[in-house]
């Protein structure tokens, strides 16, 4: 799993809440896990809403996963490679993840078994789009965009 998972989990793990107001999010990960500025917090929280990771619910932030699935490394600490744009493979793999808890080497399993299906007559993204609508997993932003990197490849991601 990812430091972006990991690091939007921990807040909520720690205050044993299933949902948080924004700026307790930003402090507790800034202030008192004292891995961010409050700007970086803020943009690991956007980062994660992009991912689908958590959504919003009037002033409050829910993880859109289930946090019980996720277990915490011991020692963990993000790096910066939470705040890459990551590819579109990358953040569907990541959403099957947070959506089934799966484990990612079952999820890549399963996108290389739907390429098989399909003679590689699509590219990789494609087939993982789809296992994660089989899975029930929201992937529709990640549809569009995909779709616009075929169209323009030089805008792929």
């Amino acid at each position: 799993m990812s430091d972006l998972l990991y690091s939007v989990a921990v807040p909520f793990k720690r205050k044993g809440k299933e949902a948080l107001k924004e700026s307790e999010l930003v402090l507790a990960l800034s202030i008192d896990l004292n891995w961010f500025n409050p700007e970086q917090a803020k943009n690991v929280l956007g980062n994660a809403e992009k991912a689908g990771l958590i959504k919003r619910d009037g002033d409050l932030v829910k993880p859109a996963f289930d946090l019980n699935s996720v277990e915490i490394p011991s020692g963990f600490k993000p790096d910066s490679s939470i705040f890459e744009r990551k590819t579109i493979f990358d953040r569907v793999i990541e959403r099957i993840i947070a959506g089934t808890g799966m484990e990612k080497r079952k999820v890549i399993s399963l996108i290389n078994k739907k390429q098989e299906e399909l003679s590689k007559l699509v590219v990789i993204e494609v087939s993982a789009i789809l296992v994660a609508l089989e899975h029930g997993v929201a992937v529709d932003d990640l549809i569009d965009e995909e779709c616009a990197a075929l169209i323009n490849p030089s805008s792929s991601s």
